[in-house]
């Protein structure tokens, strides 16, 4: 069996990768009206960075099951529904693949909490991985459907958070709470052997 991260034997990953896993703590993003409470499963560097490229760009639906299994020990308890970011058309098309939802549905197996398309995005607009942190703008989204009374965001990766509070806002939520794959800020410890040093 080869590593789900890197594809060096191993599995489902190898020792190197394993060892490259980092815990970071849980944040809080976004100012004023709405604030998001972020809980990552991982820093995104080394292994889990990798983990959430082949799940967003090469359809890795194990390396997703991997993410998520981390992902489901971070939900509240309250949690009565889980809300994917949805990705925008042309990138769902290009890539044959929407990771949030997929993320939420894999996460819903776990924990039997349901997952409901709560929001909407458009066609298309741009990317904002890459961007300094001060000129990334806060996607529109907007809300279908009913609001749940405990919704949890599902995200892949939290930079500045402004996609969360972007989802936030569309649903009209202040202290909403959200669980993502890994996170690109933050103080990062090592995990050995699955405990945090």
């Amino acid at each position: 069996m080869l590593c789900l991260a890197c594809s060096a034997p191993g599995s489902p990953l190898c020792f190197s990768c394993e060892q490259s896993l980092q815990r970071v703590p849980g944040r809080i993003v976004g100012t004023g009206n709405v604030r998001v409470a972020v809980s990552p499963a991982f820093a995104h560097c080394g292994a889990a960075a990798r983990l959430v490229h082949n799940l967003k760009y090469r359809r890795s639906i194990k390396a997703g099951r991997l993410l998520a299994a981390s992902m489901a020990d971070l939900l509240p308890l309250d949690a009565d529904v889980l809300v994917p970011i949805p990705r925008v058309l042309a990138r769902r098309v290009s890539y044959g693949i929407d990771q949030t939802t997929v993320l939420a549905r894999l996460i819903s197996d776990i924990t039997g909490v349901p997952v409901q398309t709560s929001l909407r995005t458009g066609v298309w607009h741009r990317r904002s991985a890459g961007l300094a942190r001060g000129r990334r703008p806060v996607p529109a989204f907007e809300m279908c459907g009913l609001t749940p009374r405990h919704p949890v965001l599902v995200d892949d990766v939290c930079t500045t958070g402004s996609t969360l509070v972007g989802a936030a806002l569309a649903l009209g939520i202040d202290g909403i709470h959200a669980v993502v794959a890994s996170s690109a800020t933050g103080n990062a410890s090592p995990i050995v052997h699955g405990l945090e040093t």
